[in-house]
């Protein structure tokens, strides 16, 4: 008999998840869920029965088991008809972590967070992650800073291994294609917002032309739109999440310009700084009041 055509679950919340909290609730027996979120998701069975059902059938989930996806995996969480299914999880979205992920670490995460059909991990009970988180929520006590270290932490741990297996080219490469990479294994993706392609050249020690050129090929864009992107999302931070005025969230991403600032976000979001934070931002400091939430 053939599996009828499956559609992705969603979660009845219109809000997207905050990142690194942890989040406990209940779905009663043979109900459906699917979290709302960009990035990654670390999902644990903490009671009863449940199956991820995907196009080509399902895989039973016993409590303990842990679950990392994306919004591309395909498939979704139904509890079992005889219980209800107890979880706990998190999301992790890697544009936000520009302080901490160097440009290669983030470029690896999205890129496999976008891939259609994003393969699911499952980690028995016994996997020294799983047993980490599920110390993590019997000891949590908030949204504390320290819970939010402690998450970021089995998070990266999951990954480190493939970062790692990333190796370098031999060393019979042009050696300024080599020192970028070093560098750009090493320093934080928060650190291209204030700097230039003058200030990289005595490091890689090449032309700006040479390395503006290995640096599309490293990362996939040109550093202007890189040093925007990252930018710009430094803004949406401090306009959904303060109230810092208009000229100082300009000056904190980078700009020296407000006007200059204001035309760049408006073409790539479509509206203003000040619409853009009304959108936004008020429904980010509504969810706060509950689960206080700062960035890493």
């Amino acid at each position: 008999m053939a599996m009828p055509t499956f559609r992705p679950m969603k979660s009845s919340k219109g809000l997207l998840e905050p990142h690194l909290v942890v989040h406990e609730l209940d779905v009663p027996m043979g109900g459906e869920w699917m979290p709302h979120f960009r990035g990654w998701c670390f999902l644990q069975i903490k009671s009863g029965v449940s199956y991820w059902h995907h196009p080509s059938g399902s895989q039973e989930l016993s409590p303990g088991v842990s679950l990392v996806f994306t919004r591309q995996t395909n498939g979704g969480l139904r509890a079992s008809q005889l219980s209800a299914v107890g979880l706990a999880y998190f999301c992790v979205e890697p544009e936000k972590l520009t302080g901490l992920l160097s440009l290669s670490e983030q470029r690896c995460l999205k890129q496999a967070a976008a891939q259609d059909n994003t393969p699911l991990r499952v980690l028995p009970r016994t996997h020294p992650i799983s047993e980490r988180f599920k110390n993590v929520c019997l000891n949590q006590t908030g949204a504390t800073v320290a819970l939010r270290l402690q998450l970021l932490q089995l998070f990266v741990d999951l990954f480190g291994p493939e970062f790692e297996d990333n190796p370098l080219d031999s060393f019979q490469e042009m050696n300024g294609r080599l020192r970028l990479r070093l560098l750009l294994n090493q320093m934080a993706a928060s650190e291209f917002v204030e700097l230039s392609l003058s200030d990289l050249e005595p490091k890689v020690r090449c032309s700006a032309r040479h390395l503006s050129r290995l640096f599309r090929q490293e990362i996939g864009t040109t550093f202007r739109e890189k040093q925007t992107e990252l930018r710009l999302a430094k803004a949406c931070e401090l306009l959904a999440n303060s109230n810092a005025k208009m000229v100082d969230v300009a000056l904190a991403s980078g700009y020296q310009s407000n006007s200059i600032f204001s035309l760049l976000f408006k073409k790539q979001f479509g509206v203003s700084p000040g619409k853009w934070r009304l959108q936004h931002g008020q429904k980010n400091r509504e969810q706060q009041k509950f689960m206080p939430l700062l960035s890493v």
